[in-house]
């Protein structure tokens, strides 16, 4: 017997049209290829699809990078997973900081269990496996010939041994934002309330702790000279990829407010990725004082121009 007030929830069935759904697990492929990319290409999936068939295209894309692209397995799953759960919470619009801190806990714990598995398949401790894996890597480096004299593969050895988690989870962290940016920028996001559309994550800030721990770790870098220096260069590193968010944040909140054209500002935001890392994590630090003026500024741009600028 139904009560009057009950509302059955209306299910809304949609008809997938199979190339674009085969399409999109090509471009998860790629994006799991590169990994950085893995996360957007998730985020434009759950875009594009409705569950379970956006979760079927990361599926299928993870196949067609093992097997097609030959990926090594190891990549595979940690772009796989990393990237279903940044798509999914995107999907169930965790907010912002949330979703970057419990994806990195996911890369970590996927990380380590992927280290003590290997450890225990060639039955050696998973420091041990560590340093061999590091040394394989570096040997296949060394044996390219574009590298060959060039470079100091010794340091690099022993900066990965001690820093590479720290530049893994950095890279990640990275991954996920600009997987959130561009979800943002290019009209992903449809709904104006959504804590991912352009207006919600230009009120986005990094915790104010952050930003106290990357200035904490900045001058430890400075003064720090025995065996904990690779602990808080790599430290510091993870910091950095935060306060590059934050100073992303602060630069589109510059363009927006010049009313600074959707294709510049495409052109600048990538500029200021591949060249300009250290300039944002600056203006990172800087963007108390900019935004606190910034933010009270009206944006130079129109209403009927308002959805250009996103």
């Amino acid at each position: 017997m139904r009560l009057v007030n009950d509302k059955q929830e209306p299910i809304e069935v949609k008809s997938i049209d199979i190339f674009a759904l085969i399409s999109q697990m090509f471009l998860v492929s790629v994006g799991i290829a590169t990994l950085v990319f893995a996360p957007m290409t998730m985020v434009l999936s759950h875009s594009r699809f409705t569950n379970p068939w956006s979760k079927l295209a990361g599926l299928g894309g993870a196949v067609l990078a093992l097997v097609m692209l030959e990926v090594p397995l190891s990549q595979v799953v940690v772009g796989f997973v990393f990237s279903l759960f940044v798509g999914d919470s995107f999907h169930k619009q965790v907010k912002p900081f949330q979703l970057l801190t419990q994806a990195l806990a996911l890369g970590l714990t996927v990380a380590v269990l992927g280290l003590f598995w290997g450890a225990v398949a060639q039955h050696i401790k998973p420091t041990e496996f560590w340093v061999q894996w590091v040394g394989d890597l570096i040997a296949r480096l060394r044996g390219t010939s574009a590298f060959e004299g060039a470079v100091n593969f010794e340091l690099i050895k022993d900066l990965v041994i001690y820093e590479g988690p720290f530049l893994y989870l950095s890279a990640l962290l990275l991954s996920a934002w600009i997987a959130l940016g561009a979800a943002a920028h290019f009209g992903w996001v449809t709904d104006e309330k959504s804590p991912y559309s352009s207006n919600s994550l230009r009120q986005f800030s990094v915790p104010k702790w952050v930003a106290g721990a990357f200035l904490v770790s900045f001058f430890l870098t400075l003064t720090v000279t025995s065996n904990f220096q690779y602990l808080v260069g790599g430290i510091f590193r993870v910091l950095s990829g935060f306060m590059f968010i934050q100073g992303s944040i602060c630069l589109s909140v510059m363009l927006s407010q010049r009313g600074v054209r959707h294709g510049v500002r495409t052109l600048v935001y990538g500029v200021a990725v591949l060249l300009g890392f250290y300039a944002l994590v600056g203006m990172g630090i800087m963007s108390p004082w900019i935004l606190r003026k910034r933010r009270g500024v009206s944006p130079q741009i129109s209403p009927n121009n308002l959805e250009e600028q996103t």
